[in-house]
């Protein structure tokens, strides 16, 4: 079994998407691609079911499967506000409609957070449990909706970035699948997150595989969240990918530019993929 490849697409222009009709013919070893389902390229309601289409028929024609990554700007699954916890549901059940339209294979989403001030509050322990429980019931929802929809929920765990996250190891990330316990939910595991947390990332890859609906692979110098192609930084992408976990769900390389994409796809290529 062989690594299910595929690159996140940052475009912002419908034109660009014609890239990808011949990508397999290049780097016949890519067989997914991963929407950024952000303004201005891809919003549910917002894009022009014209060009919805336009992508879905791209990718049919290449031979290309997909997955989805929704909106994640002033957006937040662990909030401690009700009526923003229904907001997030329902935005997310417009990006899981999308999704079933294009034949996204997973919706990924991010695990939620909290304020810093939050945790020298005296009520913290309160925070944190409406936190986890108010992401654990919208994940619920979603998994629900998403069965319905043929689309699975894949929740990430996210770098340090200032907030509290409640998803950033392999115990928070187990934790959280198991209290929601539903079929149609599982892990997206971000390698790169996890090395900056200083992470066994292999151990973390392993103990999680069993949930894992799909990867994210990128690279960093260690203290901040890059999105550098594989070959550059220092995450050891040679040893990484020769584990056998690595194989059998969507590897999703998410990397921060064209160019940067480009030059990794030739370096898997010459390391004969």
């Amino acid at each position: 079994m062989s690594i299910a490849y595929g690159i996140t697409v940052f475009f912002n222009k419908k034109e660009d998407f014609q890239i990808l009709s011949q990508l397999g013919a290049v780097y016949p070893f890519v067989q997914y691609v991963e929407f950024r389902a952000e303004t201005p390229f891809l919003v549910p309601g917002q894009t022009p079911v014209a060009d919805v289409r336009y992508y879905r028929d791209i990718l049919r024609a290449a031979g290309l499967k997909n997955t989805m990554h929704a909106t994640y700007f002033e957006i937040n699954l662990a909030t401690q506000n009700p009526w923003l916890k229904d907001a997030n549901i329902a935005c997310y059940r417009d990006y899981i409609d999308l999704a079933s339209f294009l034949e996204s294979e997973v919706l990924v989403v991010h695990g939620g957070t909290l304020l810093p001030e939050f945790l020298t509050s005296p009520n913290k322990e309160i925070l944190w449990e409406t936190a986890r429980r108010n992401l654990c019931e919208s994940l619920y929802e979603l998994a629900e909706y998403g069965q319905k929809k043929g689309v699975k929920i894949a929740v990430e765990n996210l770098p340090p970035e200032g907030l509290e996250n409640v998803i950033f190891d392999l115990e928070s990330h187990l934790a959280i699948l198991d209290r929601v316990d539903h079929p149609n939910l599982g892990g997206i595991y971000d390698l790169a997150h996890a090395f900056l947390y200083q992470q066994d990332v292999l151990a973390y890859l392993a103990g999680i595989r069993p949930r894992l609906f799909e990867i994210h692979a990128h690279n960093n110098n260690g203290q901040f969240d890059d999105h550098f192609g594989l070959p550059h930084g220092k995450m050891d992408y040679a040893e990484i990918l020769a584990h056998p976990d690595c194989r059998g769900i969507p590897f999703i390389m998410e990397i921060n530019s064209r160019s940067a994409v480009l030059e990794t796809l030739e370096w898997l290529k010459g390391r004969g993929e």
